[in-house]
């Protein structure tokens, strides 16, 4: 499975749980690494291919919600699934509302645990492709914006050369005779002596229209 190669830092004080985790992860076929409080697992994941973080929410030092409202300034794209005890569940749902996928209880069920974990990796991948296409999305319309943009201007450019042209036949008509500017809008009747002016004269013109 894809997600099997994905690597998870497991984050709990209590040594016996952070290396049961570790085992149980490692046996689903995961690559599991761990961190015995906050400051560890924050430098962990600065050095390392970190996918997701199994992080306990009571910790001395760092609590779990400090870790977490830094992983959720400084590596946002991270998967973030708490790991609480039964009576803390509130502060769990409230760790999701900061940002962590979803949460499991200690003790925990192995079965019911690898089953959160592998759901919140799925929607952790889709949320990554999602986020990934809509930047595809942004970087496309801004390629065409700026390609059309430049194709505005030379437009704008060849146009003010014409009517420059045009401006000269009719300075060189005799007096009495239509001017060859007649046909052409108010703004473009008169001299125009910058590109500048031409593109905004045209600008004008297409607001108005």
């Amino acid at each position: 499975m894809a997600d099997e190669k994905i690597k998870i830092l497991v984050v709990d004080d209590e040594e016996t749980v952070r290396l049961l985790f570790q085992r149980v992860l490692q046996a689903a076929g995961y690559d599991a690494v761990i961190a015995a409080d906050g400051e560890e697992a924050l430098s962990v994941i600065a050095n390392g291919d970190i996918g997701v973080v199994l992080l306990d929410i009571k910790m001395p030092g760092l609590s779990g919600i400090d870790v977490l409202g830094r992983i959720s300034t400084d590596w946002p794209n991270l998967c973030v699934i708490m790991a609480t005890a039964v009576a803390d569940i509130e502060t769990g749902v409230e760790a999701m509302k900061l940002g962590a996928y979803d949460y499991i209880t200690k003790p925990f069920d192995q079965d019911e645990a690898l089953l959160k974990i592998r759901r919140a990796i799925q929607k952790w991948q889709e949320r990554l492709q999602d986020k990934q296409h809509l930047l595809q999305l942004e970087q496309n319309i801004t390629e065409q914006t700026r390609r059309l943009q430049g194709q505005f201007t030379e437009l704008v450019s060849s146009l003010a050369r014409e009517h420059q042209l045009l401006l000269q036949l009719a300075a060189k008509q005799e007096t009495g005779k239509k001017s060859p500017l007649s046909g052409l809008p108010p703004e473009l009747q008169g001299p125009i002596s910058t590109v500048k002016e031409f593109r905004d004269a045209l600008l004008k013109i297409l607001h108005r229209s």
